[in-house]
C-alpha cells in the first residue's frame, strides 16, 4: 500500500520536473518622457534674468522693411543718395548688417537673432579697401537645458552666450595701425597718469 502511493505521489511530480524551472517574467519598466517646461514659465524664467535686453531685442528688430529690400552689399553712394528711403539703421550703416535667426530647441529663446555683415569692406568710397566690416558681440543670459529631469520636466539653468548684435569698420592697413598707435602713445606721454604717491603726499602737505 505504502509503494503504491509512492508511485502515485512520484507520477504527479513527474510533469513539474520534465517542465524544467519556470521563468519568472519581469515586467518592462516604461521609460517615462520628459516633458518641456510650458511656454509661461519659461518665460516668466527668462523674464527675471538680469540682462532683459534680449527680448527688447527681438522686439527691436524691424524685418519686414529688410524683407523687402536686396540683402546684399550696396555700393558707397546708396546711403547718400536713398536717403528718401525709409530703412533701419542697420541696412544705413557704413558698415551695413543684417539678421538672421539661429535655432536651438534645447534653450530659451529658441530662436535669437544673430548679426552678420553684408560687405567685405566698409562704404568709404577710396579709403573703403583700408577698412573691413567685422562683427561685433555682445553677452546675453538664456536658459540653457541642462538634461537632467525634474518632477517629469527638463530642468534648465543660465549660462551667458556672445551674440553678434551689429558690425563696424576695423582697418585692416598695417601703417594705419601704426599711425594710431603712435598716437596714442603720444597722447599718453603727454598725459601721464598721476603717479599715487604724489597725490597723497599733497593731500597731507594740503592738509
Amino acid at each position: 500500500m505504502r509503494f503504491l502511493l509512492l508511485v502515485l505521489h512520484l507520477a504527479m511530480l513527474l510533469p513539474v520536473w520534465s517542465a524544467g524551472p519556470t521563468r519568472i517574467r519581469k515586467k518592462a519598466t516604461r521609460r517615462r518622457s520628459c516633458l518641456d517646461l510650458p511656454e509661461e514659465i519659461l518665460e516668466q524664467m527668462f523674464g527675471r534674468l538680469s540682462v532683459g535686453v534680449m527680448s527688447a531685442f527681438h522686439h527691436a528688430l524691424q524685418l519686414e522693411p529688410q524683407n523687402k529690400v536686396n540683402l546684399s552689399c550696396p555700393d558707397a553712394g546708396w546711403v547718400q543718395t536713398d536717403s528718401k528711403t525709409h530703412l533701419p539703421v542697420n541696412l544705413l550703416s557704413i558698415s551695413p548688417w543684417a539678421y538672421r535667426f539661429s535655432y536651438d530647441p534645447g534653450r530659451y529663446p529658441r530662436h535669437i537673432p544673430e548679426a552678420y555683415c553684408l560687405c567685405k569692406g566698409c562704404l568709404l568710397e577710396a579709403e573703403g579697401k583700408r577698412y573691413h566690416s567685422t562683427p561685433v558681440y555682445a553677452p546675453f543670459v538664456i536658459l540653457k537645458r541642462t538634461g537632467s529631469c525634474v518632477g517629469g520636466r527638463h530642468s534648465y539653468s543660465e549660462i551667458y552666450v556672445s551674440v553678434a548684435v551689429g558690425c563696424t569698420c576695423v582697418s585692416q592697413d598695417e601703417k594705419h595701425l601704426d599711425i594710431l598707435s603712435n598716437k596714442q602713445k603720444a597722447w599718453r606721454e603727454k598725459n601721464p597718469k598721476p603717479d599715487p604717491s604724489t597725490l597723497k603726499a599733497g593731500k597731507h602737505e594740503g592738509d
